[in-house]
C-alpha cells in the first residue's frame, strides 16, 4: 500500500509539471504565432521596406470603389501665358480616404492617436502605403510639390495635405480678343485607377480662391465639378499590345475638374492701341473737312494711313498663331476698309477739280463727312458690341 503511494506521488510530481509545461508552450504556439504575423504585417505599414500587403489597393466591402475625399484651394496665380495657352498656379491640396490596414494601438506608438509626418518623413511614408496618386493631367510639368504632410489615425484614416506649384495647359478663346474671357482648368485624376476602384468625391463642401489677381486679367468664380472622363482612357483588357476595352464607361476615370474665370483688362489695351487706331481713323475724318487756298479737297493724309498700318501690325503679337480671326483683327480690316472707301472717294473728287465741278466735289465732300465718316463710327462700335454678346 505504502508502496503504491510512493509510486503514485512520483508520477504526479514528475510528469504532470511536464504536461502542464508542453500544454502551456504548445499554447504559447498557436496564439503567439499569428499575433507575431500580424504585428509584422501592420509594422511594415509604417518602418522598413515597402511591402505588397501595403501598397497594393485596399479591399472595401462588397467590392466598392476607394472614396477619396479631395479639395483643392488656389493660392495664387502665378503667371497666365497667352503664347503658351498656359496658367501657372500655387494651390493647396488636401485629400482623405480610409485604409484599413493602416489601423493601430496608441499604446504601441507612445498614446498617439493620430501619426503625423511631413516633409521628407512624408515622402517616406507614402512609398510603403497605397495611395490614390492623384495627377493634374492637363500639367505641361510634374508639379513642384513645395510642402506635403501626412497624417494616420488610429482607425486607419489618412489626411494627405499638400502645397505645390504646377504649369497647366488650357483652352483659351481669342475670338474676342481684347474683350476676350476664359476658363482656366485644372484636371486632376487618380492617374493608376479607374473609377471602378477609386472614386473622388468633395473633401469640403466649396473650395475656396484666394489668390493675387494677376497682371492684365481680373479672376472670376472659383469651381469644382466631379465627373467622369468619358472616351478618353482604358485600361488594357489583356497583357498584348493595344487590346483596350470598350468605351462603355465602366472604366473612366473619376475626374475632378477645377475652373476659374478669366477676364482681361482692357483699359490699357485699349488706350495703347484701340484708342490710337481710332483716332488715325478720326484723323481721315476730319481731314475731309478742310478746304485749300484754292476750293479745293486737301491732300489725302498719306501720313495718317502709315501711322494705321505702323500701329495695327503688332498689337496682337503677345497671342499665338490663331486659325481664326478675332476681334481686332475685324476692327483693323474696318479701319482699313474705311481708309479705301474714303481715299477712292477723295481721288474722284481731286479728278473733278481739274474740270472745275466745284458742286460735284461738294458732293463727294460730304459723302465722306456725312456718310462714311459716321458709317464707319457706327460700324466699329456695333461690331465690338456682336462680339461681345454672340461669342
Amino acid at each position: 500500500m505504502s508502496r503504491s503511494f510512493i509510486l503514485y506521488l512520483f508520477l504526479l510530481t514528475v510528469l504532470c509539471p511536464s504536461a502542464v509545461f508542453f500544454a502551456n508552450a504548445s499554447e504559447g504556439k498557436t496564439v503567439e504565432a499569428p499575433n507575431k504575423d500580424k504585428k509584422k504585417k501592420n509594422f511594415g505599414c509604417f518602418e522598413g521596406e515597402p511591402t505588397k500587403y501595403c501598397t497594393e489597393r485596399p479591399k472595401t466591402r462588397n467590392k466598392r470603389p476607394v472614396k477619396v475625399q479631395i479639395s483643392i484651394h488656389l493660392l495664387d496665380i502665378l503667371e497666365v501665358n497667352q503664347l503658351e495657352r498656359t496658367w501657372t498656379v500655387r494651390a493647396f491640396m488636401y485629400a482623405r480616404w480610409k485604409d484599413r490596414r493602416l489601423r493601430f494601438k496608441p499604446r504601441d506608438y507612445d498614446n498617439l492617436s493620430r501619426l503625423s509626418y511631413s516633409g521628407p518623413r512624408a515622402e517616406d511614408q507614402l512609398i510603403r502605403m497605397w495611395t490614390p496618386n492623384l495627377t493634374v493631367i492637363n500639367h505641361i510639368n510634374r508639379r513642384d510639390s513645395e510642402k506635403s504632410e501626412v497624417a494616420i489615425r488610429r482607425n486607419g484614416t489618412v489626411e494627405y495635405k499638400e502645397i505645390f506649384t504646377v504649369k497647366i495647359r488650357t483652352k483659351f478663346n481669342y475670338r474676342t480678343f481684347p474683350f476676350d474671357q476664359h476658363i482656366a482648368t485644372m484636371e486632376i485624376e487618380p492617374f493608376t485607377e479607374i473609377a471602378r476602384f477609386v472614386r473622388l468625391v468633395p473633401g469640403v463642401r466649396k473650395s475656396g480662391n484666394s489668390s493675387t489677381l494677376p497682371d492684365t486679367w481680373s479672376v472670376g468664380e472659383f469651381k469644382v465639378k466631379f465627373t467622369t472622363r468619358p472616351g478618353a482612357r482604358y485600361e488594357l483588357s489583356s497583357d498584348k499590345p493595344g487590346a483596350w476595352l470598350a468605351p462603355d464607361g465602366a472604366n473612366d476615370f473619376s475626374l475632378m475638374t477645377i475652373s476659374l474665370g478669366l477676364k482681361r483688362d482692357y483699359i490699357n489695351f485699349l488706350t495703347t492701341r484701340i484708342l490710337i487706331l481710332f483716332l488715325l481713323a478720326l484723323m481721315l475724318w476730319v481731314s475731309a473737312i478742310g478746304w485749300n487756298s484754292e476750293r479745293r479737297s486737301i491732300d489725302w493724309p498719306w501720313e495718317v494711313f502709315l501711322g494705321i498700318i505702323f500701329f495695327s501690325t503688332d498689337a496682337q503679337s503677345m497671342l499665338p498663331t490663331l486659325p481664326y480671326i478675332t476681334l481686332y483683327n475685324v476692327l483693323v480690316i474696318e479701319i482699313f476698309g474705311y481708309a479705301l472707301c474714303d481715299l477712292l472717294v477723295w481721288v474722284a473728287g481731286a479728278r473733278l477739280r481739274i474740270h472745275g465741278n466745284y458742286e460735284t466735289q461738294l458732293m463727294l465732300k460730304r459723302l465722306r463727312i456725312f456718310a462714311i465718316g459716321p458709317l464707319f463710327i457706327i460700324t466699329w462700335w456695333f461690331t465690338v458690341y456682336a462680339y461681345n454678346y454672340h461669342f
